[in-house]
C-alpha cells in the first residue's frame, strides 16, 4: 500500500529541536491468526492510533502556545509507489528508514521520542532495552520528567527494564539521533498479549487518561527544553 510520512514543524528557525514521532498505520492482516482469519484487518486503536493521537494533541497545544525551541511531531510509515524489494516489503519501519535517509537540513534533533502502544487502560511504561543501550540519558530525562509531572504519570512510568524492541526509533539511532521508544508492549499484560495485532485492539481497550498522561509528559519535555 502507498503510505506517506506526515511531518509538522514548529519554530522552524530554531537550531535546538526535538522530535516526537509515532506510526499511524495499522495492519491489513492479523498478526495472531487464532482469532478469526489471516485476512482480518486490525483496528489499531492502541497499536498506531494512540501515538498518533498524542502527537495531534501536542501539535494543537504547540499551535496555541508556540515553543521557544523547535519541535517536529512526525507520523512515519512511508511506503512509496516505486517497486520495493521483497525483503523491504516484509520489513516494518520503512517510514522511519525513509525519514532517516532524507533528514531535513540543519543539525540533528537534541533527541527523539517514539510513542507506541501508549493508550492501554492498564498503562505501564518500562524503559525499553534498545533505548537504554543507545540513549540512556534520554530515557532518564523522560522518566524523571514523568515522576515530576504528577502522580498519574509517575505511576505509569515504572522503573526497571522492559523488552528490547526493533521499532522505528532504531532507524533514527542508526543516523546518530538519540531516539528512544516509549511503549507498553504488554497489551494487556506480559503473560497474555491478547489484543496486539488482533481485532480486539479497539476503543474499549484504550483510555483517554493514559493518552493524557503521555501527552502531558511530552509537553513537559518541550517546556523543559525551553529553559
Amino acid at each position: 500500500m502507498p503510505l506517506t510520512n506526515l511531518i509538522a514543524r514548529f519554530n522552524p528557525g530554531s537550531r535546538d529541536r526535538l522530535l516526537f514521532l509515532a506510526h499511524w498505520d495499522t495492519r491489513l492482516t492479523l498478526g495472531q491468526s487464532k482469532y478469526t482469519g489471516p485476512h482480518t484487518p486490525v483496528p489499531g486503536a492502541n497499536d498506531g492510533a494512540s501515538g498518533t493521537a498524542v502527537l495531534l494533541r501536542m501539535a494543537d497545544a504547540l499551535k496555541k502556545s508556540p515553543p521557544k525551541v523547535g519541535g517536529g511531531p512526525a507520523v512515519c510509515r512511508w511506503r512509496g509507489l516505486r517497486r520495493l524489494r521483497e525483503r523491504e516489503r516484509r520489513c516494518p519501519r520503512i517510514g522511519s528508514r525513509y525519514y532517516a535517509g532524507h533528514l531535513p537540513p540543519g543539525q540533528l534533533p537534541l533527541y527523539a521520542v517514539l510513542f507506541d502502544l501508549v493508550a492501554d487502560r492498564r498503562l505501564k511504561l518500562l524503559p525499553e532495552g534498545q533505548s537504554l543501550l543507545a540513549a540512556p540519558e534520554v530515557v532518564e530525562l523522560v522518566w524523571n520528567t514523568a515522576r515530576k509531572s504528577g502522580t498519574a504519570a509517575s505511576r505509569c512510568h515504572s522503573p526497571g527494564l522492559g523488552p528490547t524492541l526493533i521499532d522505528d526509533h532504531v532507524e533514527l539511532q542508526k543516523v546518530g539521533i538519540r531516539a528512544i521508544d516509549v511503549v507498553d508492549f504488554a497489551y494487556p499484560d506480559s503473560v497474555e498479549r491478547l489484543y496486539w495485532h488482533t481485532p480486539a485492539d479497539n476503543l474499549d481497550k484504550v483510555s483517554a487518561q493514559s493518552l493524557q498522561v503521555v501527552g502531558d509528559v511530552g509537553m513537559a519535555l518541550v517546556r523543559k527544553a525551553e529553559r
